[in-house]
């Protein structure tokens, strides 16, 4: 059977009713939460979707990983390492990270930088996008 976390965020927070907020402080990571928001708590078989959130002047975990991910900006701007490509992202941008890309996403806005991560299921707990 399929499973429901409704938005319950209010005044620019963005939160799902189920779902825990965790510190996302690893690897380098700066300023952050992360929510699972689907794994294998739902009964999810082949992906978990993530939402991570940076505070301004925050950043994420320099990571390397063996899977691939996609991201999805749903607020603020930031600065993506790609390998050894730089590029700045906002609002509805989708970025690929291809397996054993290193990559990192800085917040250069002046609001939280929040993003979507969805990544195959047996990793969905992992630290870092």
């Amino acid at each position: 059977m399929g499973v429901v976390h409704r938005f319950i965020g209010k005044d620019g927070a963005f939160a799902w009713a189920g779902v825990e907020v965790e510190t996302y402080d690893q690897g380098g990571a700066m300023g952050g939460s992360k929510q699972v928001l689907l794994g294998s708590r739902d009964g999810s078989v082949n992906f978990g979707l993530r939402y991570f959130e940076i505070e301004p002047g925050g950043q994420s975990s320099f990571d390397q990983h063996k899977h691939d991910h996609g991201v999805y900006i749903l607020r603020g701007k930031a600065r993506v390492i790609l390998g050894r490509d730089v590029v700045e992202v906002g609002v509805g941008d989708v970025v690929y990270i291809p397996p054993n890309e290193e990559h990192q996403f800085e917040n250069i806005g002046g609001e939280p930088l929040g993003f979507l991560c969805a990544v195959p299921r047996e990793i969905e707990e992992g630290n870092g996008p």
